[in-house]
């Protein structure tokens, strides 16, 4: 057998580091054995646990219907006992809503929720809020001080880009009822480009089943610290989630906004390209869209 590295002699028991354990060598003999510094005869070798990890609470479902327009359907599926059940299977132990013009029918059909139905989640609710970081940073898992949990959220482009700012596993359940359902577009490219889960209404629970085997595949559970991004943001940075919705969703809008881009700088080219002069060419290669 190999022997203990780096046993740390002295009276008592000599100690040696084994990973995550810790050996504690007990000697029948003496003093370490008849040399010191080892085990000797008769010595008992007894593996320490490994120091206990932090306990931490459950996951966290927070689901956010906007500020203006009516979601009821998405508020209606959240607090069945089906739904609910289908958190606390995955670990979830919390379920905060906020549900703008619909807080006081939200209420009422948690009101009428027996406990059995609610399958030990804790449902809190409100109308608005001015911090929604906040209570998306809940949802984000860090290593050694929270679970992952997710948000559920409309299609709004606002509330989508502040959820994949701060890193937080999304699901995005597009508002049928709104003009032209404009949002399910945006929710089919999430989908398409990992970047979100797409829900459907009528079947949210296999959108978290989706969700909790990213969590069990990944490493959503062991994120760094959130750091909010500076403010105000870089002039080089300055890529809004416009201009990527334009670039991802709209196709043709690009297309017809570079074939102006390149109808523009045509001129320019040719004027550069006939006066040697790479600096324009440099300079108008920055107007380009592509």
């Amino acid at each position: 057998m190999e022997p203990f590295p780096d046993f740390f002699a002295g009276p008592g028991p000599a100690v040696a580091p084994l990973g995550d354990r810790v050996a504690m060598v007990n000697d029948v003999n003496g003093v370490n054995g008849s040399g010191g510094g080892g085990p000797g005869r008769g010595s008992m070798i007894v593996l320490a646990a490994p120091p206990p990890q932090p306990m931490l609470a459950g996951r966290r479902c927070f689901v956010t219907v906007g500020a203006t327009a009516s979601f009821r359907a998405l508020l209606d599926e959240v607090s069945t006992p089906e739904f609910l059940r289908c958190l606390a299977d995955h670990g979830f132990t919390v379920l905060e809503a906020q549900c703008g013009p619909d807080l006081a029918a939200f209420q009422d059909r948690v009101a009428s929720l027996t406990e059995l139905g609610r399958h030990g989640v804790e449902i809190r609710c409100f109308d608005y809020t001015g911090d929604l970081v906040s209570h998306i940073e809940a949802c984000r898992g860090e290593a050694n001080v929270r679970r992952a949990g997710c948000v559920i959220s409309h299609g709004g482009t606002g509330t989508v880009g502040e959820v994949l700012s701060v890193g937080a596993a999304l699901i995005v359940v597009a508002n049928p009822t709104l003009m032209d359902n404009h949002q399910l577009e945006l929710a089919e490219t999430l989908e398409e480009e990992n970047r979100a889960v797409q829900g459907h209404l009528g079947n949210l629970t296999a959108a978290i089943e989706r969700i909790a085997e990213r969590i069990r595949q990944g490493t959503l559970d062991a994120l760094p610290p959130y750091s909010p991004p500076p403010f105000p943001v870089p002039a080089a940075d300055r890529v809004t989630l416009f201009d990527w919705i334009v670039l991802t969703c709209y196709p043709d809008e690009l297309e017809a906004q570079e074939r102006l881009g390149n109808l523009a700088v045509a001129p320019a080219v040719a004027a550069a390209n006939n006066n040697n002069n790479i600096n324009d060419l440099d300079n108008i290669s920055f107007l380009r869209l592509d």
